[in-house]
């Protein structure tokens, strides 16, 4: 069976798109590949833009890494095979990049309430829905 997609920024407003997706998941018999994407960060100098040097660049993805290990384990649920893949870009061309690359059936993303910036400029799920070449389940934050 193609697994299924879940996508994570590694915060909080990710979880209910994760809880939702495994649930689906299980009922679906399907495995999960949980994961993040990520931007090398880098730093605006006037008219310039200076990259990590390797070494603090292989700490930064160590650390992304461990954080998205942390958070497969916190959510990790029984009888189901869960990977997780770190893919590097613009978080919506990377995501729907990895979803057709792994023939996914579905892939799950998290939003959060609408702000200003979102509405202006859209947000990454809104791209995902209209890039990702399978079905989109977009799962709105649990709200405190």
């Amino acid at each position: 069976m193609k697994p299924i997609v879940i996508a994570t920024d590694l915060t909080h407003t990710t979880e209910s798109a994760i809880r939702h997706g495994m649930t689906l998941a299980r009922d679906l018999g399907a495995d999960v590949v949980l994961v993040h994407a990520w931007e090398p960060p880098a730093i605006a100098v006037m008219d310039a833009t200076l990259a990590l040097p390797p070494d603090q660049l292989a700490v930064h993805v160590s650390a992304l890494q461990h954080r998205l290990d942390e958070v497969a384990a916190r959510f990790r649920p029984e009888k189901l095979r869960l990977s997780t893949q770190l893919i590097e870009g613009p978080p919506a061309a990377a995501i729907a990049n990895f979803v057709q690359q792994t023939d996914a059936q579905m892939v799950v993303v998290g939003t959060s309430a609408p702000r200003l910036l979102t509405r202006l400029l859209g947000s990454t799920a809104e791209a995902v829905v209209r890039t990702a070449p399978c079905p989109v389940l977009v799962v709105r934050a649990a709200i405190p």
